[in-house]
Parts: structure tokens; sequence; C-alpha cells
């Protein structure tokens, strides 16, 4: 007794559906390159939040948009390593 799941033509079937999958992404990339967009839309995350930074020496401050924690700590990281006073941040 053979198993339901095994089919005569099993390659067969399995080819013609390949190909079937290639053609349907060969159609899709010639539409895409048919109707080219004139720039990649852009995720731009925000929070509407904004920190600074303020010079003691000379008043200056300096606001930033809030984008992320990880994105802050880093500007501050920076900041700190290259830091001169005096000097515009």
């Amino acid at each position: 007794m053979t198993s339901p799941f095994y089919s005569k033509n099993r390659k067969a079937r399995r080819e013609r559906m390949l190909r079937k999958m290639a053609n349907m992404r060969a159609a899709k990339e010639r539409k895409r390159l048919s109707n080219p967009r004139a720039e990649e839309p852009k995720m731009i995350r925000t929070t509407g939040l904004s920190w600074a930074v303020r010079d003691d020496v000379t008043g200056h401050v300096e606001w930033l948009p809030l984008k992320s924690v990880r994105d802050t700590a880093r500007k501050v990281g920076v900041l700190l390593k290259h830091y001169q006073p005096g000097y515009p941040i």
C-alpha cells in the first residue's frame, strides 16, 4: 500500500509549480522595472519630543529631535568624546 501523499508524477508537478512561481516572480519584477519610483520612501522615526545640550561656557543651546534612547545615547557619547569647551556644538 502506498502513502496518500505520494503521487506518480510528483516530480513533474513540483517542477511545473516551481516554473509557475518563477514566471510570477519575473512578471512582478518586469512590472516593477517598467514603472520605477522617483525615490524610495523613507520611514523616519519621530516621537515629537526633543532634547537639548547646553554649553555652560558659551551658553549655546542645541535642540535635537528625540528619535530613540539608543540614538540619543550614541550622540551624547560622541559629544562627550569629542567635546572641546568654547566650540559650537
